[in-house]
């Protein structure tokens, strides 16, 4: 679980990796990684300290030690086992003084993830070099480590909390687990309770405002519309229509915000506006041009402005502007869906415009 929170990699990758199962695509355009990719920075010297201080401890003694007591080495703490073990003399003694305990934590366990260094399954788990994090460490070899994940200070709100129709939410639960239940798959499959909140907010009577749905694509309104919409019809009989205050979420983009540039985002400014293409800057930084079209709608969301027309055609923005009208406009999955030959980047970038025009869709 450690390990899928803090992977910077695409999450359904991950989990189709832990079932054994392999993914077509290495970015899935709907995860907070493939939307929002992770900073990275030059790791190699904190690499190498970390690696380097494995290999001292196993050299120093014939038995293995835990990562905390790698940290503990790294930094310099006074405690009775390194004491014990004569683990204060080593040359890696306190070199770590620059990250905390719980950064040379995250870096140790990126280090596994990488393949770098080995974490036993035994009852004590001991942290090993590999073979490959031998090889890099008498190389030197650059590695790029993911700066961790600072926690919001405060959370604003939560598209999985809209406020809805409880009772018709419930029904519409319920028909979804029949249906579940029925294929034998887990109820998310069917539709996130996001949906259905959105469901039982929007009342949706006809297949045009179904599809508008975060989620609906044309393949799950053939499959479960009709049940849906007629679970709606049937509550809407029985029961009157609740007003909300605001229906917004799936109509038209919320109020741009300006929020400081991160580092990543600015060097990918940096090329764009120097007359590089996409797909120069993906190589220049060693990413996929999908990330560098997520840098680009990040910087658009704090207040840049980029030409819409050097990443899409004229017909192309004409055909996902009515795609969005369409689908709705939290509804990516359904715009892409129906727009095969239009990637995940450059609709996100189109839509980080429009949300930044005030347009509706």
């Amino acid at each position: 679980m450690v390990h899928y929170a803090e992977c910077a990699g695409c999450r359904r990758v991950e989990l189709l990796a832990y079932f054994g199962e392999d993914s077509a695509e290495e970015n899935c355009g709907a995860c907070d990684n493939c939307l929002s990719p992770r900073a990275t920075f030059d790791g190699t010297v904190a690499a190498q300290k970390f690696m380097s201080c494995v290999f001292r401890i196993k050299q120093a003694g014939t038995f293995g030690v835990g990562l905390n007591h790698v940290i503990e080495v790294l930094t310099g703490a006074q405690s009775e086992r390194v004491l014990k073990w004569g683990h204060d003399k080593l040359t890696t003694y306190n070199i770590g003084r620059e990250h905390t305990r719980s950064e040379w934590a995250a870096i140790g366990r990126e280090l596994v993830r990488l393949g770098h260094l080995r974490q036993t399954t035994d009852k004590f788990p001991v942290i090993e070099l590999t073979d490959a994090g031998m090889a890099a460490l008498k190389a030197r070899t650059k590695i790029t480590l993911t700066k961790p994940v600072a926690a919001p200070e405060k959370a604003v709100s939560h598209v999985g909390e809209i406020t809805c129709d409880e009772l018709l939410f419930e029904k519409l639960r319920r028909l979804r687990k029949e249906l579940a239940d029925a294929r034998a798959v887990p109820s998310y499959i069917i539709f996130s309770d996001v949906a259905l909140r959105q469901m039982a907010r929007l009342y949706p009577q006809t297949e045009g405002e179904f599809s508008r749905i975060s989620g609906v694509g044309a393949s799950k309104l053939r499959d479960f519309g009709a049940q849906f919409l007629e679970e709606i019809a049937a509550h809407l009989r029985a029961n009157p229509r609740q007003i909300f205050a605001d229906t917004s979420f799936t109509q038209k983009p919320a109020a741009p915000q300006r929020s400081k540039l991160t580092e990543t985002v600015v060097a990918t400014l940096h090329y764009w506006r120097g007359g590089r293409t996409i797909e120069e800057i993906a190589r220049l930084r060693d990413v996929k041009p999908t990330t560098i079209y997520g840098h680009l709608a990040d910087a658009v969301e704090a207040g840049e402005v980029i030409d819409l027309n050097s990443v899409m055609t004229a017909d192309q923005q004409t055909r996902a502007a009515k795609a969005f009208y369409q689908f709705g406009w939290g509804n990516l999955t359904g715009v892409k869906e129906s727009l095969p030959d239009i990637d995940y980047g450059p609709l996100r970038l189109f839509r980080a415009m429009k949300n930044r025009e005030g347009w509706r869709a």
